[in-house]
């Protein structure tokens, strides 16, 4: 019998205050059925218990002496199984009483200044101490002995550098930390964020090896009571993510936020279900001021698409002071509710892969004073996305894996949007797909620096090897690439220039190499009398290679950062028509669909079906996310399968096939699923 987690699911958590022990569980259940979710949330353990724990290290609310049976959590999963509602634990390991502190202060993180982090009264954990460690087993057992819960869920499962209010703290100095730090790496303990410290980078790497190995452990616990999960974003049986706002947040918002973690999930293990958690509040201090239901909307649109479980969320009960979105909110769960025959055995079917690389990020683009690898990612992201490319996002450490398992072979193409730090191993891999006939795109320093972050004497790829970087200049405000071969960029027949800032490779391609666009250097920008180059150079903007069966383009510059930064759709055409023409079979998406408009593919292979889900972006506009304007006469083709039959999801009709297979939909609202068969 299958587990449930493995069939789809809809989650509403009620993330409960102390004063919350005493309310009505059959109202709720019964709310939260009606919204479209089958699984409940509920605070049960950790910082505050909410049933009459017996561990001395925890501690029960006050409240629940308002219940006569003394127990919320004995209430709750009674009536909501009786309901047909799952209930899943929340637990919060991150934090105790002063006590506890006083009584165990070897469990608690420790600052660079030898002082533990106490916020609002409460003394925050380390994961590596014996409360992380070992009593967090207890509770498990606690909560399962007691209980027939569902699934276990840890909020805040992290090293509490930061504190709710953003303080920085510095790195846990705590007497566990500093021994399985050395012993692990042969370094002391850093103290401060410093990107030019082996030991700090390494304790990156620790951080998540604690996490992992520790998620691994209490997971094999609750997998001791068939039937439980555990959802976490480490090792566990459901992948969890969360996708929120912030007061502080910088302009723009992270808009693809949902569908950058599903693609994540789904490159990298497309079999593991995930479920993610849009907030319904605006941000930690505003908890109880609901989200813009326009941003809730797109977000929920994303987490369909993608064939990810959705999960909404509120702090404190149902009985929210601001419920403007809650109708949004109840959308997303009643659509999957409604269309769940969609989402069992669905997967993502693209032919094109970018590479995501927390090396690059952490290793090599943090202490050169710009965001090299988020904004090249960014930008190739969201090219891809409004240039209606469908696909995965595949994270560098896994590709040697994925190779050897014959995966990589699945796409017809695999981006690098300067991945500049990459192992021996992973090129190889590249190399070996590139060999076998798989195309690749790649930009700016690619493979330039090894997985240490350590500049190589010569490029990781052998797809490069009739390439050599000359040199790299900074400081190309005002330089320009001139168009030399219209293939390169359709539909810009009346530019003659590509802008180019930032930094730049100058490079030796050899006789294999073809080349094309030329360098215009730095020049003068004002006053406008002056505002005039006298030189333009040789020095190529995209140079094409071959390497055994396969095809490659390399931008020496920056152009995905630039289009992240700039929105100039001259950069975003560039990319695409790169992976079109490395691709053997094109576009695998074409029609008359708006750049607003997100196109997801994916495939129920034992129904035969396919499945094109649309994400209409239009009510996106910086901070403001209105509801989407509705969009007219679309008409979608795949170009690597025929199309037979086609049917609207929300217009619940069929809909006009023509003779090659497009499929033309009348109007697009906030999503569709058009169901081919």
């Amino acid at each position: 019998m299958a587990n449930w987690w493995e069939s789809p699911f809809r989650v509403f958590q009620t993330n409960l205050r102390e004063i919350d022990a005493g309310l009505d569980v059959e109202r709720h259940v019964a709310e939260i059925k009606r919204m479209g979710a089958d699984t409940w949330l509920l605070n049960t353990a950790g910082i505050v218990s909410f049933f009459p724990s017996k561990l001395p290290y925890q501690h029960p609310s006050p409240w629940l002496r308002e219940r006569p049976s003394g127990d919320l959590i004995g209430d709750a999963v009674t009536l909501a199984h009786k309901a047909g509602v799952r209930v899943v634990s929340r637990v919060d390991f991150s934090k105790l009483n002063q006590e506890v502190y006083e009584a165990h202060p070897d469990w608690f993180y420790v600052s660079p200044k030898r002082q533990p982090q106490v916020y609002n009264g409460l003394y925050s954990t380390c994961p590596d101490g014996a409360y992380y460690q070992e009593k967090s087993l207890d509770i498990i057992d606690e909560v399962m002995a007691r209980y027939d819960v569902d699934g276990f869920f840890f909020n805040m499962f992290m090293f509490p550098e930061y504190d709710y209010s953003r303080n920085f703290w510095g790195i846990c100095q705590c007497v566990s930390c500093q021994r399985r730090f050395k012993g692990d790496t042969g370094y002391d303990l850093p103290v401060s964020p410093d990107w030019q410290n082996p030991a700090y980078v390494a304790h990156l790497e620790f951080k998540r090896k604690v996490l992992a190995e520790l998620s691994g452990r209490i997971r094999d616990r609750i997998r001791r009571k068939p039937g439980t999960c555990l959802l976490l974003r480490q090792t566990s049986d459901v992948t969890m993510h969360e996708v929120n706002n912030a007061v502080d947040r910088p302009l723009p918002l992270p808009r693809f936020w949902p569908g950058d973690a599903a693609k994540q999930d789904r490159g990298a293990d497309a079999s593991k279900p995930v479920v993610t958690n849009v907030v319904l509040f605006l941000d930690i201090p505003y908890r109880f001021t609901a989200e813009q239901p326009g941003l809730v909307q797109v977000y929920g649109a994303q987490v369909l698409a993608h064939g990810v479980n959705p999960w909404i969320y509120v702090v404190g009960t149902l009985d929210q002071p601001d419920r403007k979105n809650f109708q949004a909110g109840s959308a997303i769960l009643r659509f999957h509710r409604e269309n769940e025959d969609l989402y069992a055995g669905s997967r993502m079917c693209p032919v094109v892969a970018l590479v995501s690389s927390t090396k690059s990020d952490e290793r090599y683009g943090r202490d050169r004073g710009s965001d090299l690898v988020g904004d090249a990612y960014r930008g190739a992201y969201r090219a891809l996305v409004e240039e209606h490319i469908p696909f995965v996002v595949v994270p560098d450490t896994m590709l040697p894996e994925k190779q050897s398992a014959g995966e990589l072979a699945r796409y017809r193409c695999i981006v690098l949007p300067n991945v500049a730090a990459m192992s021996d191993a992973e090129a190889a891999a590249i190399d070996d797909y590139v060999q076998g006939g798989g195309g690749l795109v790649a930009t700016f320093e690619t493979g330039h620096f090894d997985e240490s972050g350590r500049r190589r004497e010569r490029l990781a790829l052998s797809s490069f090897a009739d390439v050599t970087a000359v040199a790299r200049r900074g400081g190309m405000r005002s330089a320009y690439l001139r168009i030399t071969d219209r293939s390169d960029i359709p539909g810009f027949d009346l530019s003659q220039l590509v802008m180019v800032d930032g930094e730049y490779l100058y490079v030796s391609a050899g006789k294999s190499a073809a080349t094309s666009m030329t360098l215009i250097p730095p020049s003068r920008y004002g006053p406008p009398e002056k505002t005039y180059w006298d030189v333009e150079t040789t020095h190529p903007g995209l140079i094409k290679l071959s390497h055994g069966k396969g095809k490659v383009a390399f931008f020496p510059w920056q152009v995905d950062a630039l289009f992240h930064r700039h929105s100039l759709p001259e950069h975003s055409r560039l990319l695409a028509t790169a992976v079109e023409r490395v691709s053997e079979g094109g576009r695998q998406v074409v029609g008359r669909i708006p750049p607003q408009v997100e196109v997801v593919i994916a495939e129920q292979s034992a129904r035969k079906r396919t499945l094109i889900h649309l994400i209409n972006y239009s009510g996106c506009q910086d901070r403001s996310f209105h509801e989407p304007i509705q969009l007219h006469d679309l008409l979608v083709r795949l170009t690597d399968r025929k199309v037979e039959t086609a049917r609207s999801t929300v217009l619940q009709r069929p809909l006009d096939v023509a003779h090659d297979g497009a499929v033309q939909l009348p109007t697009l609202r906030w999503t569709d699923v058009i169901v081919c068969e």
